[in-house]
């Protein structure tokens, strides 16, 4: 992916980590044959590698995953308007992180257990009791993350801490 503002952006893998492991919420992005794009707020559990996503056992965000399990994802926090005097000096603060990967529907009852004890874990929830009928009735789809970038605003840059915030 190509990032225009190189001086907004962020390679150090432990820094978007912690972003993931920090936000509670991701925009997931998915586009079915029609080429109609779609973007749905999602919870989410991460594992370093992969994300966990649920959901109901029906619907259009599993229609559009088997045709085309190609998704990406987005997640922003930490925002702020910069307010200033002139219009073309406003600005944003935030860190975020964006990715890709591909998405799978999980069918094995203790691959979809393990997703949503990822997920709980990651809410910082409980994860038990988790009964085999509630697991039977909910869709769990794991994305495996192919590519990942940050990028910060007006925050410090945790790769050029001697530079000012932009």
């Amino acid at each position: 992916m190509f990032m225009f503002r190189k001086d907004k952006e962020v390679t150090n893998r432990a820094w978007i980590d912690d972003i993931l492991k920090k936000t509670e919420y991701l925009e997931l992005g998915l586009c079915g044959n029609d080429m109609q794009p779609y973007v749905v707020p999602l919870n989410f559990g991460y594992d370093g590698e992969n994300l966990y996503l649920h959901g109901a056992a029906r619907g259009l965000k599993l229609d559009l995953i088997r045709e085309n399990p190609r998704v990406c994802f987005q997640i922003t926090r930490d925002t702020e308007v910069v307010r200033k005097e002139q219009p073309a000096d406003f600005s944003m603060k935030y860190r975020s992180v964006t990715g890709f990967g591909v998405a799978q529907i999980l069918e094995d009852a203790g691959e979809k257990r393990a997703g949503l004890v990822c997920l709980m874990k990651h809410l910082e929830g409980p994860t038990e009791p988790l009964p085999d009928a509630a697991i039977a009735k909910t869709a769990v789809i794991r994305v495996k993350i192919t590519e990942i970038h940050g990028k910060i605003s007006n925050y410090p840059h945790p790769e050029r801490p001697d530079k000012e915030p932009g």
